[in-house]
């Protein structure tokens, strides 16, 4: 989870700058100017989203998060639990480092060599070693690093805060500053086929295209791609190729455009749509604006400090003097707990002069043993080889949208799709509202909400078992029956409708979301009393 969302939730959109609020007239009468506006600021104090997302994926940000070990650690810990197949590249780079730090130390050790009077071989310094194809090898590990990883982490750092902001969004408990900024945020989605020549969009929702600028008449139809412009990252939109073309799910956040060219950031969410024989029929994509997560560099810590530095500079001030590490420091701090045990051992044996003594003694000054449950962080200076199981493809959309169903429009309002954690057996093909329990009064609501394409949320009794199959709807709204626990969970749903190219619904996107801090409701039947 995100380390400050205990705090003050940040804006996820930012209000774009007009151009006119920059172009004030010159009023001063100067003989020698030709301006008619004041002069522009500085061009990097002005704020550029592209400028940024270049910055926040490149190999500098990355360079600063390993730079800090505390920033290092939270990176190597999100790719031990959600990306293991990336951990034999991690541990590739840093074993490539240690070795081209050993070779430093021993090229240090040998220019510290002084020439000693009367021997000729001594007087010419020995050459150092050089193994730049070893360096070559680093750096393209490193670059490996940058392309795949560093997105999927900064992703994975978005959608802890898009997740609770929606989630507060929908239940009715975001912060009254934040509330005008998040209309239609957890309501942009759209519908893809790819039985059809380019996977076009087939169903969009109403705040997709005021989002994106694209008409109902230009998107529908067309491949998302006219999303991307100048600056998309080109490795995001082959990641989200090889994910549609694999039949699996993929979250990404990269830079794309609205159709005035302003760019924002789009937090990208795909899952493929199976129906009950497994059959692949649809896409479904959830996309958030997150530039204003990008602008305040929200729990990018490393990324905030690029940000100082290069400000600084921008500025013509000196950089902050950085303690100088000698070869045998760093080398040292590469080592792992294999390695500094053996020199806890035996460093130093050769200068011992007891060495009986200190065998005896040596029991006396290991260090105490710790015990404790297995951690998720890897232990990256003790793996030789790492195997892993390549993630099953589910359909399983992260963050706030991991419950969700699609369901056909009115009257039939049966479920065509669901996400896996409520596919269970029986929900495919099922009609929707047998699944609402609770009050008549915000069943016949919903229903008319639905009918008449209304977007709507409701805090509703989601049944594990349709109404019919247990229970009489008579059963549902006895409040003896409701006492004991055995009528479904409290949850909200907000369905959002998506749109064909004639503005009718196509289908419903409905998100199921547990109120905030509710514990799991039990799985049992609670006993009768004796």
């Amino acid at each position: 989870s995100a380390s400050s969302l205990h705090r003050e939730l940040p804006p996820l959109q930012t209000k774009p700058i007009e151009e006119s609020d920059r172009l004030t007239p010159l009023v001063e009468d100067d003989p020698a100017s030709f301006d008619l506006v004041v002069l522009g600021h500085d061009d990097w104090k002005v704020y550029s989203l592209e400028r940024r997302s270049e910055l926040m994926f490149s190999r500098e940000h990355l360079a600063e998060i390993f730079a800090d070990p505390s920033l290092m650690l939270r990176f190597t810990s999100f790719l031990s639990k959600s990306r293991p197949q990336a951990i034999p590249m991690l541990i590739y780079y840093l074993d490539s480092l240690k070795a081209i730090s050993a070779i430093n130390y021993a090229n240090a050790v040998a220019e510290a060599l002084e020439p000693i009077h009367g021997f000729d071989f001594t007087e010419h310094p020995a050459r150092p070693t050089v193994n730049s194809i070893l360096e070559e090898k680093s750096q393209l590990a490193f670059d490996a690093l940058v392309k795949d990883e560093l997105p999927a982490y900064i992703t994975h750092v978005f959608i802890q805060y898009v997740s609770v902001s929606i989630q507060r969004r929908i239940t009715g408990t975001l912060p009254p500053h934040l509330r005008d900024a998040s209309e239609g945020l957890a309501e942009v989605f759209c519908l893809t086929d790819p039985s059809r020549p380019d996977n076009p969009i087939v169903f969009a929702s109403e705040e997709f295209h005021r989002t994106t600028q694209y008409g109902v008449s230009y998107a529908i139809g067309r491949n998302c791609r006219f999303l991307q412009g100048p600056r998309t990252n080109p490795f995001s939109t082959q990641r989200i190729r090889a994910a549609l073309e694999e039949q699996r799910e993929i979250s990404e956040v990269f830079l794309n455009y609205r159709r005035d060219g302003s760019p924002f950031m789009n937090l990208l969410m795909i899952a493929p749509l199976f129906d009950s024989r497994g059959k692949l029929r649809y896409f479904i994509g959830a996309q958030v604006d997150v530039s204003g997560l990008v602008k305040d560099c929200t729990d990018l810590e490393a990324l905030q400090k690029l940000l100082i530095k290069h400000e600084a500079v921008a500025n013509g001030e000196e950089p902050e003097e950085v303690e100088k590490k000698d070869e045998f420091q760093e080398l040292s701090e590469m080592l792992n707990s294999t390695e500094l045990d053996i020199v806890r051992k035996y460093g130093g044996k050769m200068h011992r002069e007891q060495e009986e003594e200190m065998e005896e003694n040596f029991n006396a000054h290991r260090p105490r043993l710790l015990l404790k449950e297995p951690s998720p962080t890897p232990d990256l200076n003790n793996i030789n080889r790492v195997t892993f199981n390549p993630t099953k493809t589910s359909g399983k959309l992260q963050g706030i949208y991991q419950n969700y169903l699609l369901v056909r429009p009115y009257p039939s309002l049966r479920i065509l799709f669901a996400s896996p954690s409520l596919r269970v057996p029986g929900m495919l093909q099922s009609p929707f509202l047998a699944r609402i329990g609770g009050s008549p009064r915000v069943r016949d609501e919903l229903t008319a909400a639905l009918a008449s394409g209304r977007g709507v949320t409701a805090k509703v009794r989601w049944l594990p078992t349709p109404v019919g199959a247990r229970y009489t709807a008579e059963a549902l709204n006895d409040s003896n029956f409701a006492a004991q626990g055995d009528v479904g969970r409290t949850r909200w749903i907000h369905c959002t409708p998506l749109l064909g190219h004639n503005g009718a619904v196509g289908v419903w996107m409905v998100v199921l979301i547990d109120e905030e801090g509710a514990e799991p409701r039990r799985r049992f039947r609670t006993a009768p009393p004796v």
